[in-house]
């Protein structure tokens, strides 16, 4: 019996329409609502099937990972992988002919290059910059001995494994927690807890070690990660800029590129930060072995380097002369508009006459201004312990200074509206801690520490001046620590007078904030 066999044509991920063919591919039900389609429709531009079917397969890799991105498993496409390696590209020529570098030189730099892709341990992004500085040296040779050089069409790795549909990577992740998705759903589950979550400053700083380590690893799983390796880790950011993290563009760099800018350095890290960052990497481990993710070892356990003991060096308050020239500037009652410098104004006499925080001061709105049995005050709450919860009377300087009237005046929900969150926790007081710092340095009131040279007088030197104040006037320090928002000592104060004094003996402590030498009364400015 004879039969004939017809062999179809393979029209995977094509569909053609009248006369051309179209790239189509359907998006995963999980990405539905985040793309906004259910389906992909690209024109191919070509009627022939044959020149469809090569086309498709680029095709196939950019949307795979997109879909990749989407979900937070890879942090780049090819198309911004590709751009950021044309532009390492001009870099290196750039780099070579500005250092003017011998042929041998050159040389030398394309085979350290070249070895790191034979150690086949490179993520999708830095296998393709390493091959773009690999291209700008043979650029760079081509030049010097006056040949021409055809740029490469690409820079990364452009395969596509033809069983799974996804790019192909020089390492396969072994079974096992991917690191990256370990490190996330720790930094998750502690932000849950609001006794337990890291600030927005520690959170940043957490994951940007955690962003560096699974680039430079190789986005390993948590079991691929041995002691050996956590080691190197460690070692390589030692040599880092101090200030590496500083930079808003950090969080775009990629390790290579943060090596190349930063690394080096003559100074490195110190083995504090070192270990600060070991601190943080180990704590993901510890996560997942109570989840029972590992098994093996942690990697982190027993990497931490010697300290030397840490001279810690001694805030101050400031003395009688420092407080005549900061507190020389009177504050506006009614300014024409809200304006740092006036509100700066107000926060050193405010916090020198009662010992509050510069946070306390910026946070407090209009309505937390309060009267009771006819005593103003500042009614500080959600303060980080509950000692700083608290009622602070207004000293009778700062109201003969205008400030209840500078308060009607302005009529914003903020008590001062100029100050706008700023810093990784957008504090309100960011901004203007930094201008207090500049202005202070203005007027050469510094007191560097001979061994540190840290300064040793800040913002909260006017608190310390106010609490140095109260212990001479010999008042308890039980009565003190309510004003200023410390613990009270002793069982039994805390347990059996939860309320502490009232308000009219709270404004007697405050009251006794008088400064001896600087005998004017604050005048109220028009």
């Amino acid at each position: 019996m004879c039969t004939t066999g017809v062999q179809m044509a393979d029209t995977r991920y094509l569909k053609q329409r009248r006369q051309g063919w179209y790239f189509a591919m359907k998006v995963p039900a999980d990405l539905i609502d985040k793309m906004g389609r259910s389906d992909i429709v690209k024109s191919l531009r070509t009627r022939d099937l044959t020149q469809a079917q090569r086309d498709r397969w680029p095709q196939v890799v950019s949307w795979n990972t997109q879909f990749e991105v989407l979900r937070g498993t890879r942090t780049w496409t090819p198309a911004e992988i590709e751009e950021k390696a044309q532009g390492e590209y001009q870099d290196t020529l750039k780099m070579l002919a500005e250092y003017n570098e011998s042929g041998d030189n050159v040389d030398i730099f394309a085979e350290l290059e070249a070895e790191k892709l034979e150690g086949g341990n490179l993520s999708d992004l830095d296998h393709a910059l390493v091959s773009a500085r690999i291209a700008g040296a043979a650029g760079r040779r081509a030049a010097m001995d006056g040949r021409t050089f055809a740029l490469p069409a690409a820079f990364g790795r452009n395969g596509i494994d033809m069983e799974t549909l996804q790019p192909v990577t020089a390492k396969r992740r072994k079974t096992g927690e991917a690191f990256a998705d370990a490190a996330r759903r720790y930094i998750e589950e502690i932000q849950r807890d609001a006794s337990a979550k890291l600030t927005e400053q520690t959170r940043g700083q957490y994951e940007a070690v955690y962003r560096l380590f699974d680039q430079w690893a190789g986005m390993p799983s948590l079991d691929e990660v041995d002691r050996k390796q956590a080691a190197e880790f460690l070692d390589k950011i030692a040599t880092f800029d101090p200030h590496w993290g500083r930079s808003p563009h950090t969080k775009q760099r990629t390790f290579s590129e943060i090596i190349r800018d930063f690394g080096n350095h003559k100074i490195g890290l110190s083995n504090r930060t070192i270990n600060r960052y070991a601190t943080a990497l180990s704590m993901v481990w510890q996560w997942a072995k109570r989840r029972g993710l590992l098994t093996r070892e942690n990697p982190w356990e027993d990497q931490y380097r010697k300290i030397g003991e840490k001279r810690k060096t001694q805030k101050l308050p400031y003395t009688i002369d420092e407080l005549k020239v900061l507190l020389a500037t009177q504050p506006e009652v009614r300014p024409e508009q809200q304006s740092h410098p006036n509100t700066l104004a107000w926060l050193c006499h405010i916090s020198a006459y009662s010992g509050m925080r510069l946070n306390e001061m910026c946070d407090r709105k209009v309505a937390d201004i309060k009267q009771e049995d006819g005593i103003w005050y500042f009614d500080i709450t959600n303060a980080k312990s509950e000692a700083g919860d608290r009622k602070v009377p207004i000293h009778s300087r700062l109201i003969a200074a205008g400030l209840l009237e500078f308060i009607r005046h302005h009529q914003s929900e903020w008590l001062f509206p100029a100050l706008k969150p700023g810093g990784p926790d957008g504090k309100r007081s960011w901004y203007i801690s930094k201008r207090f710092t500049e202005h202070r340095r203005a007027l050469k009131i510094t007191r560097p520490d001979e061994r540190t040279g840290k300064d040793r007088v800040d913002f909260h030197s006017f608190r310390r001046s106010a609490i140095k104040v109260l212990e001479r006037a010999r008042l308890p320090q039980t009565e003190a620590a309510q004003v200023v928002g410390h613990d009270r000592e002793g069982i039994t104060f805390g347990t059996y007078n939860p309320e502490g004094l009232d308000i009219q003996a709270l404004q007697q402590v405050v009251e006794a904030i008088r400064y001896q030498g600087i005998e004017r009364e604050l005048g109220v400015a028009a």
